[in-house]
């Protein structure tokens, strides 16, 4: 306890009053003789100070002596005074530094979660802050002996499409520390015999007397951006040949395309203009609070109009679609509890009944003890690029379909014309009726044959289309692992073997709803998936450290999927075991008998 070593009475009395405590003798003249560490200890001289700054109480100095009374003497205690009024301007400089250091560690936090490149000079020149994704752009991090000058040519910035270093007088964040703001789209890193095209905006950050402190790059790869105004410059250049030798019956037509070029350029170099960072949607969810903030753009990535709608949990959750609010939702609780990063694909409806595809990612804050305090984030509109998946699909979807009709129609033409041929001399020529009738049966066995192929091919998952089984899962559990935030292991047991093409289908898709019960239900830290190849079997396993379940003997292939599971299995003779029990966890082994599969395969 505090009394057991100091006289709490004084103290409190220098805290409350800011007023300084000089006794000469302790144990006898104040107003303190009565304080029981004073009787106890014996105090002779004491003097205690309060320690102010600008008024404010910062602490209080305290000092006793148990031999000598009058101790403290004026010109000792003005000394003191002196000396405790620099230990006050020393504690509060000291807190101020320590606030200063958390805010930096904040701001760094977010900047690490941007996923665009960040780098800071400082107002001299010097390389003071890059992210990690402006390091995995410029294959380089923070080298302060690099003078400004030497920045070009260290980190490998180049003039778009020369051999030439790019000019130091134009570097946006050279050009920030002499207070602009500027754009330019026409800068290349060279790493690693790669050429990386970026878009680089420069900002200077001013002091409280109005001087640059600091010059802020932000840059990001507009490789597919280039690609594409590529492939529009060439249109153009081959639009105006085809143009100047036209006649002159044509220029109307001419003079229409001209204008029409005209406003694609002026359309694209709008666009261009408008492309920056603010086209990245921000939040930041207090945890601790349960609050949560977003800019502007955040709110237009989710259909609202900016400041109508007040920054919350619940009003983000209300635009995401019922079927993934689950799934990113158990997503960030991963993310925390695993202290990995969270990023998760998911639909927006907006007002107007439109579905966006975002694509968010966000990184935890945590205490000393490892809690969760604060997640800082940010959104990104990938609709087109979703769009362009489903496209994809559909048209290869389309193509089988065409491939199959092509087949079954040419063999159906040759059935009908060998069969009407073979009706016409069933009677005149039954010899030459029976080759027609031979022939028929040969067309109706390869159309046949082509058809089950097309449809197999259909059939298949699109994982195991260009690899085998074990690639397939190592694919899938990858993504999963990714999306989710939980450890989920794959691995071979044995030599790997092919399995018949009906075989491997059912067991990825049995694999598949295994993992999806497992992330769904199971609550499981880490989930592992074996392929164990046997010279007589081939099983599949896949365990979790999850909550597990009690399974009914009487309804064992009921829930979570397991009647699925139960029902693909015996398609392919394969036996299925699951064994789970409350807090234990589960395991699901399927077997499928080799010498089955290699029936199956011839």
């Amino acid at each position: 306890p505090t009394a057991n070593h100091l006289p709490e009475s004084i103290i409190n009395y220098v805290i409350r009053t800011h007023e300084c405590v000089i006794l000469n003798d302790a144990t006898r003249e104040g107003n303190f003789i009565h304080e029981p560490y004073i009787q106890h200890n014996q105090i002779k001289s004491i003097l205690s100070l309060p320690l102010l700054n600008q008024g404010k109480l910062v602490g209080v100095l305290y000092l006793e002596n148990k031999l000598a009374a009058g101790a403290f003497t004026p010109q000792r205690s003005q000394v003191l005074n002196l000396l405790s009024s620099q230990a006050a301007i020393a504690i509060e400089n000291a807190r101020l530094y320590s606030n200063l250091q958390k805010s930096e560690s904040r701001m760094k936090q977010f900047l690490e979660a941007v996923p665009v490149g960040i780098g800071v000079l400082d107002a001299a020149g010097r390389v003071y802050y890059v992210n990690q994704r402006g390091i995995q752009l410029m294959g380089k991090g923070i080298d302060p002996s690099v003078t400004p000058e030497q920045i070009p040519e260290i980190y490998q910035f180049y003039l778009a499409g020369t051999d030439q270093n790019y000019p130091i007088e134009k570097l946006p964040v050279i050009r920030a520390l002499s207070g602009e703001c500027t754009t330019v789209d026409d800068l290349e890193i060279h790493q690693n015999n790669a050429i990386v095209p970026v878009e680089v905006w420069g900002t200077p950050i001013f002091d409280e007397q109005g001087n640059v402190a600091y010059a802020i790059a932000a840059f990001q790869d507009i490789t597919d951006r280039k690609q594409a105004e590529k492939l529009l410059a060439d249109y153009h250049q081959t639009l105006e040949q085809q143009v100047t030798e036209r006649t002159l019956l044509l220029s109307q037509e001419i003079k229409e395309r001209q204008r029409v070029e005209n406003a694609l350029r002026q359309s694209e170099e709008q666009r261009r203009l408008t492309m920056d960072f603010t086209h990245i949607g921000s939040w930041n969810w207090n945890i601790v609070e349960n609050t949560t903030h977003w800019n502007d753009n955040h709110a237009r990535l989710l259909g609202l109009v900016p400041g109508e709608v007040e920054s919350s949990y619940q009003a983000w959750r209300e635009r995401v679609h019922p079927e993934d609010i689950h799934r990113v939702e158990q997503a960030v609780t991963a993310a925390l509890a695993s202290h990995t990063d969270f990023e998760a694909e998911y639909r927006v409806i907006y007002p107007n009944g439109n579905i966006h595809w975002l694509v968010g990612r966000g990184r935890g804050i945590y205490n000393a003890a490892g809690q969760p305090v604060r997640m800082l984030g940010v959104i990104l509109d990938i609709s087109d690029r979703k769009r362009a998946e489903e496209a994809s699909i559909l048209e290869e979807r389309n193509r089988m379909a065409r491939e199959i009709h092509d087949t079954l129609a040419q063999s159906f033409t040759g059935v009908i014309i060998h069969a009407r041929t073979a009706a016409n001399k069933i009677t005149v020529d039954p010899e030459k009726a029976q080759a027609h009738l031979a022939q028929v049966q040969n067309l109706a066995q390869t159309g046949l044959s082509e058809a089950r192929r097309s449809v197999e091919a259909l059939r298949r998952p699109y994982l195991l289309e260009n690899s085998d089984l074990l690639s397939a899962f190592k694919h899938l559990t990858s993504q999963l692992e990714s999306s989710t935030g939980i450890k989920i292991m794959c691995e071979a047991i044995g030599i790997p073997y092919p399995l018949a093409s009906e075989v491997e289908n059912n067991l990825l898709r049995i694999g598949q709803e295994a993992l999806t019960n497992a992330l769904k239900y199971a609550q499981a830290t880490e989930i592992r998936v074996e392929l164990i190849y046997q010279s007589t079997q081939c099983i599949l396993r896949i365990k979790d450290d999850g909550q597990g379940f009690a399974i009914d003997r009487s309804a064992s292939h009921n829930g979570f999927g397991l009647l699925g599971m139960a029902e693909r299995a015996e398609l392919i003779g394969a036996q299925i075991q699951i064994h789970s029990a409350p807090g234990q966890g589960t395991e699901i082994a399927v077997s499928v008998n080799q010498q089955e599969n290699h029936h199956e395969s011839t």
